[in-house]
C-alpha cells in the first residue's frame, strides 16, 4: 500500500485550485460535453475556389486593360500623325524647293507623291511594325501647291512612278510618271485598276514574318524626256512573297501581263529594256541602258484626292495647325507658304488617320490575349500558392485539433477516476482501507495526467523550435545512456539488448537525444518478456528493433496519442512517444520509418 507524502495534494485538501473539488467536477462535466457543444469552424477554401474567383479578377483587370489600351492606343496613334503631319511639311517641302532652285519643275508632282508617305510605327529607328497601313480607305496622306487663284500646281495624286536613266553619262536616275487617267487608253486605265485591287493582298509584317509585295516589271515603255511622262508597252503586275530577314527564296503568288499599245504622240518614243537574266523578282533591268527602276503606283487615292482637294485652296489665313477630330478617324492639316518663280503659293498637307483598321484590329487583341494568357498564368500561381498556404494552415489547423482532441480523450478517463475516488471518499462511508486504496489509485491518476500533460508540452515545445543548430554527435553514446537508464527494467523484464556499429553525425543533440530516448523507451515498454532488443548504428540510418507478440499497424503510430493497443483506456503509456520521436527528426532534418511483423518492430532513424 502506498502512502500519502506529508506535502501531497491529498494532505493540503485539494486546496490548489486546479483540483479543488468543483473545478475537477466542471473539468469532467466540460470534457464530456465537449463533442456536443457547438464549435465554430471556419469555411475552407478550396483550389477551384481560389483559382475561379483569381480568373474572375484577372477577367476584369483584362477588361479594365482592354479599355485603357483601347484608348491609349488611339490616343497614341493621333499624336503620332499629328507630329507626322507637322514633320511632311518640312519632308515634302525641302525636295520640292531643291528642284525649284534647281530649275527642275518639269514634274514636281512626281516628288510629291514620292514624299508624301507617312509611317506611324512602334520603333521610329527599325520601323518594326506600321501601325496603320496606307492601304485602307480611310487612311490616306494628301498634299498639294495652289497659287493665289486656287488652282492646284502640283499635288501628290496617284500616278505611275519610275525612275530611269537611259545612258551611261547621266549622273542620276530621272524620275518619271504616267498619268493613268488618258480616256484614250483603256488599257492603261485596266493596268491601274488591277493593280490597285492587289491592294486587299498586299501584307507587311505579319506574325509569320514574311512581306508580300507588288513589283511592275517593264519590257517597254513610251517615253517623254521632255516632260518626265512615260507611258508602259510591256509589262507584268507582280505579286510576291519573301522573308526580309531571311534568305528564304521568294515565291511568286500572282502575274498578270499587258501589252499597251499608245497611238502616236508627240514626244513620246518607244524604249525596250534588256531583261536578258533579270527574273520577275527584280525591279532594275540590268546593266545594259536604258534602265529603270519601278516604284509602282504612289500617291493618294484619287477619289479621296478630289474630295478633299476643295478644302485645301489657297488661302492665307489657313496657314498653320488644324485638326478635325473624331472617334477612330481623324484629320490632321498644315499649311506653309512656299514661293515658285517669286510668287507666292500655299503647300497643304493633310493626314487622315483611321486608327481602327486593318493592322490595329487584329494587333489590339493579339495585346490582349496575350495580356490575359500572362494574367490568368498569375491567377493559377497565386491560387496555387494560396492554396498550398491554406493547405499548410489547415494541417495545422486538424493537427491542433486532433491534438486537443486526443488530450481530452485521454485525461477524461483520470480525471473521472479522480473525481469519483474523491466523493467516494468525502462521503465518509468507506472504511480506513479502502479509503487508502482509492488515495493511491488518485495518486495514480494525478501522476498519469501529469506526464501526459508534460509530454504535450513537450511536444509543442518542439514543433515551436526555428533555429536548429547542428553539432558533430555520437549516436552510440547517445544509445548507452539511453540503455543505461532502463537497465533496471531490462534486468526486471529479462530483456536483452545488443548493439552493433557507431556513427558521428551533424545534428542538434538535444533534439536527437530527445528522438532516441523516445524510442528506446518505446521499445523496452512494448518488448515482451524475456524478448530482445537489436539497435544497430551506421552513417546513414539508426535501427531500433524489439520483439512483439503480435502485429500492430504502424501507419498511425505516430500521430499524437496514438497507441499499438486498440484500447486507449489504459494508462500504460501516453501514446505521444514516437510522435515526439519523429517531430524531433524532423526538425533535425531526418526522417522516421515505422515497421512491424508478427514478430518484430522495427523503427529506422534516416539521416
Amino acid at each position: 500500500m502506498k502512502k500519502i507524502p506529508e506535502n501531497s495534494i491529498l494532505k493540503k485538501e485539494f486546496t490548489i485550485p486546479f483540483f479543488n473539488m468543483k473545478n475537477m467536477k466542471r473539468i469532467s462535466e466540460n470534457i464530456k460535453n465537449k463533442k456536443k457543444s457547438k464549435i465554430y469552424k471556419r469555411k475552407r477554401k478550396t483550389f477551384r475556389g481560389l483559382l475561379l474567383k483569381n480568373s474572375l479578377v484577372a477577367l476584369s483587370v483584362t477588361v479594365v486593360f482592354a479599355v485603357g489600351l483601347f484608348f491609349a492606343g488611339r490616343m497614341w496613334i493621333f499624336q503620332k500623325a499629328s507630329e507626322e503631319t507637322a514633320f511632311k511639311i518640312s519632308h515634302i517641302r525641302t525636295p520640292v524647293e531643291k528642284h525649284l532652285n534647281d530649275g527642275n519643275n518639269k514634274d514636281i508632282s512626281a516628288y510629291m507623291r514620292l514624299f508624301s508617305g507617312y509611317s506611324i510605327v512602334f520603333d521610329d529607328i527599325n520601323a518594326e511594325y506600321q501601325i496603320t497601313s496606307e492601304y485602307n480607305e480611310n487612311c490616306h496622306i494628301f498634299s498639294c501647291i495652289t497659287d493665289k487663284d486656287k488652282n492646284i500646281i502640283y499635288s501628290n495624286r496617284m500616278a505611275l512612278q519610275t525612275y530611269m536613266q537611259f545612258n551611261e553619262e547621266e549622273k542620276e536616275a530621272e524620275l518619271m510618271s504616267c498619268d493613268t487617267e488618258n480616256k484614250d487608253i483603256p488599257e492603261l486605265q485596266q493596268f491601274e485598276k488591277d493593280y490597285m485591287a492587289l491592294n486587299e493582298k498586299v501584307n507587311y509584317n505579319t506574325v509569320e514574318n514574311y512581306d508580300i509585295i507588288k513589283k511592275v516589271i517593264m519590257k517597254s515603255a513610251y517615253v517623254n524626256r521632255a516632260e518626265n511622262k512615260f507611258i508602259p508597252h510591256e509589262a507584268d503586275i507582280n505579286l510576291i512573297k519573301y522573308y526580309p530577314e531571311h534568305e528564304e527564296p521568294r515565291e511568286l503568288i500572282e502575274s498578270k501581263s499587258y501589252k499597251i499599245n499608245v497611238p502616236e504622240k508627240d514626244g513620246y518614243e518607244l524604249i525596250e529594256f534588256d531583261l536578258s537574266g533579270v527574273d520577275h523578282f527584280d525591279r532594275i533591268a540590268n546593266d545594259t541602258y536604258p534602265r529603270y527602276f519601278a516604284l509602282g503606283f504612289a500617291g493618294t487615292d484619287k477619289k479621296w484626292f478630289d474630295d478633299i482637294k476643295e478644302e485645301c485652296t489657297f488661302d492665307t489665313s489657313l496657314i498653320g495647325y488644324r485638326e478635325n477630330a473624331g472617334a477612330d478617324i481623324r484629320k490632321y492639316m498644315q499649311s506653309s507658304e512656299i514661293y515658285i518663280d517669286g510668287k507666292p503659293h500655299l503647300l497643304t498637307v493633310v493626314l487622315q488617320i483611321d486608327a481602327w483598321n486593318e493592322v490595329t484590329k487584329p494587333l489590339y487583341f493579339k495585346i490582349l490575349i496575350m495580356f490575359l494568357i500572362i494574367t490568368l498564368v498569375v491567377a493559377f500561381l497565386d491560387a496555387w500558392r494560396k492554396n498550398v498556404r491554406n493547405q499548410a494552415e489547415y494541417m495545422f489547423e486538424d493537427y491542433q485539433k486532433n491534438l486537443t482532441d486526443s488530450l481530452a480523450h485521454d485525461l477524461k478517463t483520470p480525471l473521472t477516476a479522480i473525481g469519483g475516488y474523491t466523493e467516494n471518499i468525502l462521503s465518509g462511508s468507506l472504511s480506513e482501507k479502502e479509503t487508502q486504496r482509492y488515495l493511491n489509485s488518485i495518486i495514480d491518476s494525478v501522476a498519469y495526467t501529469d506526464s501526459i500533460i508534460t509530454r504535450t508540452l513537450e511536444l509543442s515545445r518542439i514543433n515551436s523550435i526555428n533555429d536548429i543548430n547542428k553539432v558533430s554527435t555520437f549516436i552510440h553514446t547517445i544509445i548507452e545512456k539511453c540503455v543505461e537508464k532502463y537497465s533496471v527494467i531490462l534486468d526486471e523484464r529479462n530483456i536483452t539488448v545488443t548493439t552493433d556499429g557507431q556513427a558521428e553525425i551533424p545534428a542538434n543533440t538535444q533534439l536527437l537525444e530527445t528522438a532516441i530516448e523516445n524510442l528506446v523507451s518505446n521499445a523496452v515498454k512494448y518488448t515482451s518478456g524475456n524478448g530482445s532488443i537489436n539497435i544497430r548504428i551506421s552513417s546513414e540510418c539508426l535501427s531500433i528493433s524489439n520483439t512483439v507478440n503480435r502485429k500492430v499497424d504502424v501507419e498511425k503510430l505516430k500521430r499524437p496519442f496514438a497507441k499499438g493497443d486498440t484500447s486507449r483506456s489504459g494508462q500504460s503509456g501516453s501514446g505521444l512517444g514516437l510522435a515526439i520521436a519523429e517531430q524531433s527528426a524532423l526538425s533535425n532534418g531526418f526522417m522516421l520509418s515505422l515497421s512491424c511483423t508478427d514478430s518484430e518492430f522495427t523503427a529506422r532513424l534516416i539521416f
